[in-house]
């Protein structure tokens, strides 16, 4: 027996007769009365008895019928969790990401994606670098945000984004008057360092060193967004990415251009056992909208 002959029995049960049911699904009466006497072939059970022009179902036919029911109500669920997973009405989203971009720009670029998809169930979680590139190497996540260039082997990474990091000041710092800012400025100022492996920090101290200059080390953290309090509160200068800075522009913070260009890169990784799902392409879509508003706004500092 296959499926359409199923449909077919299961509409003449639900109209009670051929006719009904043929009108039902769109076909001929004689294609209808063809597979419903296939189907009591192959299953040898009499679905009917021939009452005059019309059917009646045996006590066996009504027995079938019952269990055809609850077969249905299995294959409407199946359609249903189908049509979810094709309008992204329901899924799972698990994102790692180091902290530039997963205590500010991640969460916003979520918070668009859920309004899009309430449905979607999604978790972000914001690491260490040497975190997330091992937790992506396992497949547990759909998509994982590290410093670039995407050149690890282990992943299917591809470039994010490339931007220009940014001198960050305290609001109403004299160097806020200022539209670009040189290693010359800053040199003697507290400075708030990144910690020694960050690649903002090594290039920076390279281009201050090759300057012959020495910054006044002040505090050192493991956090942009630590970096930034600390320059809010007045403790200092630093240099960073705008990813990391931007969400604290505006509050007590400003951003100027950093000469020479110091440049912070970003890789995309995605399981390699695995293609990405439709929920992940869709999620990625609203990055990258994202992702190039951000740019476009970084590129007018």
């Amino acid at each position: 027996m296959n499926l359409r002959q199923i449909e077919i029995f299961q509409a003449v049960m639900r109209t009670g007769s051929i006719t009904a049911g043929a009108e039902l699904l769109n076909l001929s009466q004689p294609a209808v009365s063809r597979q419903i006497e296939r189907l009591e072939k192959v299953s040898r059970i009499k679905l009917f008895h021939r009452v005059g022009r019309g059917l009646q179902p045996t006590p066996e036919g009504v027995a079938f019928y019952e269990e055809v029911k609850r077969a249905f109500v299995g294959l409407e669920n199946l359609r249903h969790f189908a049509d979810n997973i094709t309008n992204f009405n329901t899924g799972h989203l698990r994102i790692a990401s180091l902290p530039a971009l997963g205590f500010g720009f991640l969460p916003r670029v979520i918070t668009s994606f859920s309004e899009l998809y309430p449905n979607v169930e999604v978790s972000l979680q914001v690491r260490s670098s040497g975190f997330v590139r091992g937790i992506t190497s396992t497949q547990e996540f759909d998509l994982g945000f590290l410093p670039g260039p995407p050149n690890d082997l282990n992943h299917h990474a591809e470039h994010f984004a490339g931007v220009d990091c940014v001198c960050i000041l305290p609001a109403g710092h004299p160097l806020a008057a200022k539209t670009e800012i040189v290693p010359a400025d800053i040199a003697g100022l507290p400075f708030i360092r990144l910690v020694k492996d960050d690649v903002t920090r090594q290039q920076v101290d390279h281009i201050l060193e090759n300057a012959g200059f020495t910054l006044k080390q002040h505090i050192e953290t493991q956090f942009a967004a630590t970096v930034c309090s600390f320059v809010i509160s007045g403790a200092g200068v630093s240099v960073l990415s705008p990813f990391a800075a931007a969400d604290f522009a505006g509050h007590g913070l400003v951003m100027r251009r950093f000469r020479p260009l110091v440049r912070a890169s970003y890789a995309m990784v995605m399981p390699v056992l695995r293609p990405p799902s439709a929920v992940t392409r869709k999620f990625i879509a609203v990055l990258a909208e994202a992702r190039n508003k951000a740019l476009a706004q970084f590129e007018a500092i």
